[in-house]
């Protein structure tokens, strides 16, 4: 082992506590604590430049908790002196360091002791954590990333909005929650805008509804008759609430689809853009979602990290005889994994790639999210594959290639039977007991006399 430094920055509003030791997890300094400002940044840098010369470090590793977001300006900072020094930063799963302090038995937690509790993970995993790159990511990713997640807050807004209108009008509007089976329409939200009582509907009449846009003239009559019969008066506090609301929708709706078609715009005229909508399912929205996930396509070796960035690669757990759980791990972001959703139904409706894949999985007995998740997994891959090789989506090239990958499987299989089969024997080496005498269940008994069998 080199001669490493190791930096645990626990990050709070507005400052971070910082513990530095060496390989040897003996600390060169008592903790101490820098506030977010530029001044305390270059005062970081400083301090930096000092140990690299007194310590002569190697490298020096530094890691910090991801925080939501208070960590960034410190992460981009060091980012910034990794271009020109021996630095390596990381941004670490805060369960990761959990776990190890856990392991430590350590009962009482503050800032100095996470911040030391970051350093030791550092030094024990440093060879499998995720290093960040000097320029790993622009900042037009960066603020496209922060207007998307604008967009999303908009959207969760809109739907605590919608919830709670749907309980006034489960008390107030009854008769006319039928056509709000499948979420409110714009044009009801513009009817309670107007007239936000039954009696206002009713003294309007059907000449005064169908003016309203999506309100035709039968609409407008039928609406008229079913509350009819409903004499329940709604109080003036009721009516300002519901106006009010669905005022509120209707603004956040129009505010959301200007925010979307701004985010477009930035970066519809991209060639990833261009190239991921080559592909059936993805539309400019979904591929500019897509890509400011994945920014860098060499960030990835190969498609197995992509998937795993993304929350798709299956898990199962095996202890003793049992083996479960076998399913999607869902890691990460669930707002991608829900654009990847709805890009690969409309593949399974216009594709007969997707179609083919999605009947294959529900032939073997998957249920339909279980085939989406198939489905999700190879649209994937394949824009793995268009961003890597910088090609369109072609059917005819991605058929060449499942035949060149099923002839691999074959011979991967072959390869793991032979292997497991190798550490079945490797594991038992040592192994003088009668398989028929011993203790074991009759699951782990058969199993133990296929292994053996020829």
């Amino acid at each position: 082992m080199g001669n490493y430094g190791f930096l645990g920055i626990d990050i709070s509003k507005g400052y971070a506590d910082l513990f530095i030791t060496g390989s040897a997890k003996q600390p060169l300094e008592p903790t101490f604590r820098l506030y977010d400002l530029p001044e305390s940044h270059r005062q970081l840098g400083e301090l930096i430049d000092k140990w690299l010369s007194q310590e002569k470090f190697d490298t020096l590793f530094c890691g910090v908790e991801s925080t939501g977001g208070y960590e960034n300006n410190w992460v981009n900072y060091l980012q910034d002196l990794s271009a020109n020094k021996p630095i390596k930063v990381t941004r670490l799963n805060a369960q990761g360091v959990k776990s190890l302090s856990d392991a430590a038995l350590k009962r009482t937690i503050t800032d100095s002791v996470s911040a030391e509790n970051i350093a030791m993970y550092l030094i024990d995993f440093h060879h499998k954590i995720h290093w960040l790159e000097a320029s790993q990511s622009t900042q037009a990713y960066k603020d496209g990333r922060r207007h998307n997640t604008f967009i999303r807050m908009l959207k969760k807004q809109r739907i605590q909005l919608s919830n709670q209108l749907e309980k006034l009008l489960y008390q107030e509007f009854s008769p006319l929650l039928c056509y709000c089976r499948h979420g409110i329409p714009g044009w009801f939200l513009s009817l309670l805008q107007k007239y936000p009582t039954q009696q206002a509907i009713k003294k309007a009449g059907p000449t005064k509804l169908a003016k309203i846009t999506g309100i035709t003239l039968d609409k407008a009559l039928a609406l008229s008759k079913k509350i009819e019969s409903d004499l329940r008066p709604t109080s003036s506090h009721m009516a300002d609430v519901i106006k009010s609301t669905a005022a509120q929708i209707l603004s956040l709706e129009a505010t959301i689809k200007a925010q979307k078609a701004a985010l477009i715009k930035r970066f519809k005229g991209l060639q990833d853009v261009e190239l991921l909508t080559s592909i059936t399912g993805i539309g400019e929205q979904s591929a500019v979602e897509i890509l400011l996930e994945i920014e860098d396509i060499n960030r990835f070796n190969d498609a197995k990290k992509l998937s795993a960035y993304f929350g798709l690669h299956p898990v199962f757990k095996q202890s003793g005889d049992g083996k479960w759980g076998n399913h999607m791990s869902k890691k990460g972001r669930s707002d991608i994994r829900a654009v990847l959703f709805m890009s690969s139904l409309t593949a399974i409706r216009y594709s007969e790639l997707f179609k083919h894949i999605y009947a294959n999985a529900r032939a073997k007995g998957k249920n339909h999210y279980n085939a989406m998740g198939v489905v999700m997994h190879k649209l994937l891959r394949v824009i793995f594959g268009v961003l890597k090789h910088r090609l369109p989506f072609d059917t005819g090239m991605d058929a060449a290639n499942q035949h060149k990958a099923k002839e691999k499987q074959k011979q991967k299989e072959v390869e793991t039977k032979h292997s497991k089969k190798e550490q079945a024997t490797k594991l038992e080496r040592y192994n003088q007991a009668d398989l028929a005498e011993s203790p074991i269940s009759k699951r782990h008994a058969n199993r133990r006399k296929k292994e053996a069998a020829p």
